[in-house]
């Protein structure tokens, strides 16, 4: 049985690697890269096998110079002591070494790591860390407000409330669903603002009046001068409309994207493997580990190697456990989806997180931070895994399609309408319920817009 003590210390441990495989997982091919060459250089208890990773010779030997500097930092000054590194150049090759390595910080993880000094509940990270991973390259929040209350059994309200959370952090306006939205949660963060009920109101009021130039409608609704909404509008111009612009973007544009799975075939059966290849390939340091077990070593060199290595473990662990939960998770969505490899998209079923997570055994946010921003290579090309889930809708037979069949049927009718006298989106409504799909005129509308296509007087317009 363990002692009071050990089992502290054991607490002490699983939180700080719990945390570590959390933010391990939720990382894309390149973040995880890039982390792992960032602790190579901070951590002299991590060594790469060198054919794997490749890089110039001086940041290779820059990066010997990181490690060694740091244990020399960690030992007390005494001429009878290990000699680790004298050279007086280190910290220029450190730096030059991060500056060859880090690459510049991406929107989620910037916001990631100021969860940890919100006052963003604990309980409800898991949750925060989730949402931020549905912004766009801009800052905002694009997911599905259902699929986030399905998968982490939570109501609406409660999602909103954390995501109002994230608008208050640096750049403010992040995870925000509208420009307005985005506008207002600027204002909330600004202190003193000159002209602040003015420009309040425009945000919520008059947005398409600035954009369409009625100055007049707006002086007359705000009972000002054209000095004062010059003014007014001085302050507005100021606020970002895209706050998440001025970071990395993770979207196509700014990074090859790199498939870590492979759907290869077995007999009849789509199989997933994942391909490690990409990262460099890391193992506990044998010098330092002979240096910490080396009675000679003086003890605080010691206790620093002590921890070096908990951490390094710790971040080996993360990465096999990575690797696999994408592996398992990967292997029960290609056999959920076998009409995927034959059909491609057309083929897929409706298919939730919350189903895979309770097949392969772990929570629904675990699925969610696993499919983000992770590629599969298929016969059927490069796909993010998470495009294999789809929303289910229910017939009036009972049985349940993808969205993209009523897409498809949307699609039809509108292209075998009569273009003098267009399909409005009530007819529409009326025609799929015929078909089996009840779908209400507003869903319609919504449908119509996702697939791009125009109203009805619009069409009629372009006929």
């Amino acid at each position: 049985m363990l002692s009071l003590r050990q089992g502290q210390r054991l607490a002490q441990q699983l939180a700080p690697a719990m945390r570590q495989s959390i933010k391990v997982l939720a990382m894309n091919l390149q973040e995880l890269r890039q982390e792992i060459v960032t602790q190579i250089g901070q951590n002299p208890m991590i060594d790469e096998v060198e054919h794997t990773l490749e890089v110039p010779m001086d940041v290779a030997e820059s990066t010997a110079s990181a490690k060694d500097e740091a244990i020399s930092d960690a030992m007390p000054y005494d001429e009878a002591a290990p000699s680790v590194n004298s050279d007086e150049d280190a910290a220029e090759r450190r730096q030059r070494f991060f500056d060859n390595q880090v690459c510049k910080e991406t929107l989620q993880v910037h916001l990631e790591r100021q969860l940890e000094l919100s006052d963003v509940p604990m309980e409800d990270r898991p949750l925060a860390e989730m949402l931020i991973g549905q912004l766009d390259d801009n800052g905002y929040f694009t997911g599905s407000l259902p699929d986030i209350v399905m998968v982490s059994g939570t109501d609406e309200a409660h999602v909103l409330k954390v995501l109002s959370c994230i608008r208050k952090l640096d750049p403010a306006g992040c995870g925000s669903r509208s420009l307005k939205e985005c506008l207002l949660a600027q204002m909330d963060s600004l202190e003193d603002s000159p002209w602040e009920d003015e420009v309040r109101l425009l945000i919520e009021n008059h947005l398409e009046d600035i954009a369409s130039g009625n100055e007049g409608k707006i002086l007359q609704s705000l009972g000002i001068t054209h000095e004062e909404y010059a003014k007014a509008l001085a302050v507005l111009r100021t606020l970002e409309a895209k706050p998440g612009r001025a970071y990395e973007g993770a979207g196509m544009a700014n990074r090859i994207v790199k498939p870590e799975v492979h759907a290869v075939r077995e007999g009849g059966r789509w199989v997933a493997e994942v391909d490690g290849r990409s990262l460099p390939d890391i193992h506990i340091s044998k010098t330092y580990l002979k240096m910490l077990e080396d009675p000679s070593t003086p003890k605080e060199a010691k206790e620093y190697l002590r921890e070096r290595l908990v951490a390094a473990q710790q971040l080996i662990d993360s990465i096999e456990h990575r690797e696999e939960t994408i592996r398992k998770i990967s292997q029960e969505i290609f056999d959920r989806q076998p009409g995927f490899f034959t059909d491609g998209l057309k083929g897929l079923r409706p298919l939730t997180m919350l189903e895979v997570a309770e097949k392969v055994g772990v929570h629904p946010t675990t699925v969610s931070r696993t499919v983000n921003d992770k590629y599969a290579s298929t016969p059927r090309g490069t796909i993010e895994l998470r495009h294999f889930f789809k929303q289910g809708i229910e017939t009036s037979g009972g049985d349940v399609v993808t969205k993209e069949a009523v897409y498809d049927d949307l699609r039809r009718l509108i292209d075998e309408e009569d273009k003098s006298h267009p399909f409005s989106d009530e007819v529409l409504s009326a025609k799929l319920k015929e078909h089996g799909y009840p779908v209400a005129r507003r869903t319609v509308a919504k449908y119509r817009e996702a697939i791009g296509i125009p109203g009805a007087s619009e069409r009629h317009r372009k006929a």
